[in-house]
């Protein structure tokens, strides 16, 4: 079993009424929402975090190897929702 870590995120007023808002149309929590959004944009931290893992302080490599992770990345998903 993975261990999960929580996180606390502190809205400001402006946001915390838009996510109510949001809440009351959809019945979708600000919990869920932001849940689904970080699985959403996974393939983005996992290239960066690669590509910043393998630039090894090159900071002009970094950008560069993002996009060769992120393509790497969109072909994978595309692979997987074809089977």
């Amino acid at each position: 079993m993975s261990e999960q870590k929580e996180v606390t995120i502190h809205l400001n007023d402006a946001t915390a009424r838009l996510f109510a808002e949001y809440e009351a149309f959809t019945r979708v929590t600000p919990e869920v929402y932001v849940q689904q959004l970080i699985e959403k944009t996974m393939p983005t931290l996992e290239a960066m975090v690669g590509a910043l893992r393998d630039a090894n302080g090159d900071e002009e490599a970094v950008m560069e190897l993002f996009g060769k992770k992120m393509a790497e990345s969109m072909l994978r998903q595309q692979q997987a929702q074809a089977s």
